[in-house]
C-alpha cells in the first residue's frame, strides 16, 4: 500500500508547505461530477489566497468499481485534489464495512500527505458527516484547529432527515464533531442558528455559496410587453424541490396566458416528466435533462424569472446564480432564501401555497414587478464571486491562526 500511495502522491505538483488540508463529505468525482460541486467552488475561492490540498474519500454506489481507485487533479495552481473512491457492497454489514474502509483510507492517505508536505496550517471540512468526522479524527490526532463549512438541510425540521429524527449513533457523531470545531461556516444565518441550537454553542460566520461570475453574468434581454416570457426552474426535481407543484400551478396559469413557457432544467425523476406529459400544454413546459454548470448559466441568461417552490432549503446556488445574471426570483421563503431575496430582486411566497405561486407568475408576466436588473447583478456579483467569498474564508483562517496569509 505504501508503494501505491507514493506512486499516486508522486504525481502531485503541490510545492506549498503552508496549506490547508480540505476534507469534504461531498465532492465531485470522475464517476459523478455533480455532488458537492458547490463545495468545490468554495475550495477554489479559498485557494485564491491560501493553497488547498483536497483529500476526498467517497464510496461508489453505482457498482462501477471493483477495487479502490485514486486520481489526482490540479484544477487551479493552488488547488490540488486527491480523489479516492472505493466500491460499495451489499448486505446487512455494508455500513460497517464502508465506514471501516473510509477511515482506513483516510489514515493511510493523510499520513502520507503529512509525510510529504508537512503538517497543514488548518483542517477545513465540508459537511458534518464524513467530512466533519474525518476532520475531527485528524484534528485530535494532529492537534490542529478544525473549520466546518455546512450546507446540509438536516438541521431544518422540514427535512425528512431532520437531525433529531436520526438514529442515536448519527446524532452522537454530529455532536462529536461540533465539540471539536473552532469555527462553523454555514451558508446562511438561519442554518447557523439551527445547527448551533441542535448541538452546542460554537462561533460561526456565514459564508455564502460561490457563483462563478465568468459563467453567470447579466446580458441584455428583450423587455417589450409583447415578448415571449420564459420562466425557468433549475434543480434535480426531487421531493424537496416540489417540481410537480410548479408544473401544476404553471399549467393552470398558462391556460390564460399564451406568451409564456416554463423550462425545467436539470435531471428529472420519471414521475415528474410523466406528470407533465399528461397535461395538455404542448410547447409550454419543456425539459432539458442533465446539463453542465456552464449550460445552466446559458439557460438562466435567456430566462426572465427563476422559479423555486422548495419545501425546505439552505441557500440554493441557483438563487445566487440567477441574481448574478440579473434575473429575478420567485421562491418560497424557506431556509436562508429570505436573507437574499427581497422586494428589489424577487417575490417570496409561502411553502406549498399554489395560489401565491400563481399570483407571482401573474405579477412577473405583467411586469408589475419592477426590478433594476443591472443593479441586481452588480450587487450579487460583488457578494458571491470567487474573489469575495475567498477573502471571507481567508479572514477566518487568519483569525484562527493569528497571522496574515
Amino acid at each position: 500500500m505504501a508503494e501505491i500511495l507514493d506512486a499516486i502522491l508522486g504525481k502531485v505538483n503541490f510545492p506549498y508547505k503552508d496549506y490547508v488540508l480540505v476534507l469534504p463529505g461531498w465532492y465531485p468525482t470522475w464517476l459523478d461530477p455533480y455532488p458537492g460541486d458547490f463545495n468545490q467552488r468554495q475550495v477554489f475561492a479559498a485557494g485564491l489566497h491560501v493553497p488547498q490540498l483536497v483529500l476526498y474519500i467517497g464510496k461508489d454506489t453505482s457498482g462501477t468499481l471493483k477495487s479502490v481507485e485514486a486520481r489526482v487533479y490540479q484544477p487551479k495552481e493552488t488547488v490540488t485534489e486527491i480523489i479516492v473512491v472505493y466500491p460499495g457492497s451489499n448486505g446487512i454489514l455494508e455500513p460497517v464495512k464502508s465506514n471501516y474502509t473510509f477511515f482506513r483510507l483516510l489514515l493511510q492517505y493523510s499520513l502520507s500527505i503529512r509525510k510529504r508536505w508537512g503538517r497543514p496550517l488548518l483542517l477545513h471540512s465540508y459537511i458534518v458527516i464524513r467530512g466533519g468526522l474525518a476532520g475531527w479524527l485528524l484534528s485530535v490526532k494532529w492537534n490542529l484547529r478544525l473549520v466546518l463549512s455546512e450546507h446540509w438541510t438536516i438541521y431544518d425540521p422540514e427535512d425528512p432527515g431532520y437531525l433529531p429524527k436520526r438514529n442515536p449513533v448519527f446524532q452522537s457523531a454530529v455532536r462529536l464533531v461540533f465539540k471539536r470545531i473552532s469555527r462553523l461556516l454555514p451558508v446562511s444565518e438561519k442554518l447557523g442558528i439551527q445547527a448551533v441550537k441542535l448541538n452546542r454553542e460554537v462561533p460561526y460566520k456565514v459564508i455564502p455559496n460561490v457563483v462563478d461570475t465568468r459563467l453567470f453574468y447579466r446580458t441584455k434581454r428583450d423587455t417589450a410587453p409583447s415578448r415571449h416570457f420564459r420562466f425557468i426552474h433549475v434543480s434535480t426535481m426531487t421531493y424537496q424541490k416540489n417540481a410537480i407543484g410548479i408544473i401544476k400551478t404553471f399549467n393552470r396559469f398558462s391556460q390564460h396566458h399564451d406568451s409564456c413557457s416554463l423550462h425545467m432544467v436539470g435531471p428529472y425523476p420519471a414521475e415528474v416528466f410523466e406528470y407533465a406529459s399528461r397535461l395538455n400544454a404542448p410547447g409550454k413546459i419543456l425539459f432539458s435533462g442533465p446539463v453542465t454548470y456552464s449550460e445552466v448559466g446559458a439557460f438562466i441568461r435567456q430566462a426572465d424569472a427563476l422559479v423555486l417552490f422548495s419545501r425546505y432549503e439552505n441557500l440554493p446556488c441557483v438563487v445566487l446564480e440567477s441574481l448574478c445574471c440579473g434575473v429575478p426570483v420567485i421562491s418560497t421563503g424557506v431556509g436562508g432564501i429570505p436573507e437574499v431575496i427581497n422586494d428589489t430582486n424577487g417575490i417570496l411566497i409561502d411553502n406549498e401555497n399554489e395560489q401565491q405561486l400563481e399570483r407571482a407568475f401573474e405579477r412577473m408576466l405583467n411586469q408589475h414587478f419592477d426590478v433594476n436588473s443591472e443593479l441586481m447583478a452588480q450587487r450579487a456579483c460583488a457578494l458571491y464571486s470567487l474573489e469575495s467569498v475567498g477573502k471571507q474564508i481567508k479572514g477566518v483562517y487568519e483569525e484562527l491562526l493569528h497571522r496574515r496569509l
